[in-house]
Formats: C-alpha cells, sequence, structure tokens
C-alpha cells in the first residue's frame, strides 16, 4: 500500500549541536532517504497563534549524509521548529519526520507568514518538531533512521535506495559499498551513456534521483484537475489486510498531482474531492457544491491523516466521507480527471 501521504517515519534520533562553521541553521540527514527539510520560527513574545510574529519556509533538498542550510544567519531569540519528509521520487510511502508544533507549508518551495489557519489560506499544514536552541552562531539538527549510519554510511545508503527506485535488485540497504552494489552503480552508469567508475558521490546521488523522478512518471495513480478552483483530494483503498485512506492532496488548478506513487497493485482505488472557494469554503458551481463522491465511505480528518479501518469513523474521532470507485483495468499508470 503505497500512499503519498503516508506512515509517520520514526525520528529515532533528533541531534542537537553547536558548530563553528557559518552562522545558520543547517539540518543534516543521516538516513538513506533523499529529505525535503523545512523551519519554522516563532517570536517568543508571541502568542503560538500569531500572525505577524511567525514565518515558515522550505525546502531545503538534503542528501544522505549532508547537511543544507535551512535559514541564514545566526540563531536568534525565537522558538524554532524543524520538518522533513522523503522526496516524491522513492518508492513506497513518504517519510515524515515531525512533532507536534503546527506550521502551514506548500508542495513547492514557499516562505508563509503566520501559521494559522491554513488550509483557510490555501496551504497545507504540517507538524514541525520543536527544538530547544540558545541564541547566537548556529545550530544543527540531524534527522536518523533506526539504524544510526556515519555520513559516509548515509550517502552508500541513500545510493542504494534510489539504485532500487531505478529498478535495480538491492536485496538489503546497509550503508556497506559490497561488490553486489558496486555492480548496481556501474550498471546505472553504463545505462547513461556515463564512465562506469563505480564512484558513489554527490554527483551519482543525483543522477539517481533524475532516474527515479523519470521512473514515477511511468507509475501511480495521478489526480487531474481541470477546474479554476484548488482541490483537496483523499485516496481509499481496499486492500485483503485492512481497508485504508489517505488525505490531504492538494492539487493546484489545471495541474496534476500524484495520489499514490508506484506501480498500481489493484483494479479499484477510491477518491473524494472538493474544490474550495479561496475562502477555506466548498466551491459552488451553479448552486451546488463542487464535491466528487460516491458511496463508498472511509475516514477522514481536517489535517493530514492516514487511517486504518473505514468502520466506526466518529467513534474514533474521525470524519466520515462517501468515496467515488475508480477502476484502473490493472493499468501500471492511471489518471483521475476532475473537472
Amino acid at each position: 500500500m503505497r500512499f503519498l501521504l503516508g506512515l509517520c517515519f520514526l525520528l529515532f534520533t533528533l541531534i542537537l549541536l553547536p558548530s563553528p562553521a557559518r552562522a545558520d541553521y543547517k539540518l543534516c540527514n543521516a538516513t538513506s532517504y533523499v529529505l525535503q527539510g523545512a523551519i519554522g520560527v516563532q517570536s517568543k513574545a508571541a502568542a503560538p497563534d500569531s500572525h505577524s510574529e511567525s514565518h515558515s519556509q522550505g525546502w531545503v533538498r538534503i542528501l544522505p549524509g549532508d547537511c543544507a542550510s535551512a535559514l541564514t544567519g545566526p540563531i536568534a531569540d525565537a522558538n524554532y521548529s524543524v520538518f522533513a519528509r522523503s522526496i516524491d521520487a522513492h518508492q513506497g510511502p513518504t517519510r515524515y519526520f515531525s512533532g507536534s508544533e503546527h506550521f502551514c507549508t506548500l508542495a513547492k518551495d514557499f516562505l508563509i507568514t503566520g501559521r494559522e489557519s491554513c488550509a483557510l489560506r490555501g496551504y497545507e499544514s504540517n507538524d514541525f518538531i520543536r527544538v530547544d536552541t540558545k541564541a547566537g552562531g548556529d545550530w544543527t539538527t540531524s534527522f536518523g533512521e533506526p539504524r544510526k549510519y556515519s555520513p559516509d554510511e548515509a550517502r552508500i545508503a541513500g545510493a542504494q535506495r534510489l539504485l532500487r527506485d531505478n529498478g535495480f535488485r538491492i536485496t538489503k540497504i546497509d550503508g556497506i559499498a559490497a561488490k553486489a552494489t558496486i555492480r548496481s552503480v556501474m550498471a546505472f552508469q553504463r545505462s547513461g551513456g556515463r564512465e562506469p567508475n563505480g564512484v558513489i558521490d554527490d554527483t551519482l546521488i543525483t543522477q539517481l534521483i533524475a532516474g527515479a523522478e523519470d521512473e514515477q512518471k511511468r507509475m501511480g495513480l495521478d489526480i487531474c484537475n481541470k477546474t479554476d478552483y484548488l482541490i483537496w483530494a483523499a485516496v481509499g483503498l481496499s486492500g485483503a489486510d485492512d481497508d485504508m485512506s489517505s488525505g490531504w492532496i492538494r492539487v493546484e488548478p489545471h495541474q496534476c498531482a500524484k495520489a499514490i506513487k508506484g506501480r498500481l497493485t489493484q483494479s479499484r482505488y477510491f477518491i473524494y474531492a472538493e474544490a474550495s472557494d479561496g475562502q477555506g469554503q466548498t466551491a459552488r458551481l451553479n448552486g451546488r457544491p463542487l464535491v466528487w463522491l460516491g458511496r463508498d465511505s472511509f475516514c477522514t480528518k481536517s489535517t493530514r491523516f492516514e487511517i486504518k479501518g473505514r468502520e466506526a469513523c466518529a467513534a474514533r474521532g474521525f470524519d466520515e466521507k462517501r468515496f467515488m470507485r475508480v477502476e484502473t483495468g490493472g493499468k501500471p499508470l492511471f489518471a483521475v480527471t476532475l473537472k
């Protein structure tokens, strides 16, 4: 079950290390995933929902085993929060490094003032991790996995994962550059007409990301918005083990968004979607709400969610929406058009 808005990933270690380097707030990646990082800043003198004294910004791409500046300049006397997610080029569910501090985000690069009423203002909302910093100098936050990687090991593990995303048979993601890994690296390099030197560096990682992005274009479930409104969508899946629903997916006017990543493994999926009028209300067309729904009920909630099961939604504290059935005909790539 591969949902774009997937399982919250375990934050095994959040390391806060002062560093003598340039005075920036840096995010470091000790995982086997390529991450996108964001940062939220809240004035200590302001209320948590203050519009003028808080902002969020992103995304900064952080390669495995590397660091990147999320915010330039010295650490101020303010409250900082961070958030990270794996990039969409990876197979499987998106991995989130999240906490309990709400800030607004967008799928693309953003700088957003205020952290209140994200959905009403047309933004996504994510839960950032609060970090206890000290004013002055710079600061570093590192994201890690349960398996602790050194920077070099994380880079190798990242290459292994991306090779798998490119269709290579990688049995272990362990951060060890064994013969099988090097052979796969050289095969990938040959496939792109490059010198097969087997070197695992940032250049190779960047090339692997581009290859994985091309793979994703040929697979998955896309939702295409043919209206003039912003659309929020959710996906339902009825599996042999359990049913599941996931959302929300932000689909810009006259754009498409990936709802499910990877090769589609089932012939039937479920979609619920509603258009926003820009004021946080459901858009209306000819006096009727512009909503795409059906007869199959799944659980939802107002913020980002992934919910197992579709029974007793209200009793479990969830909302309930009626999703429409989408028959894919067994195709690995399928697009749902909303108009």
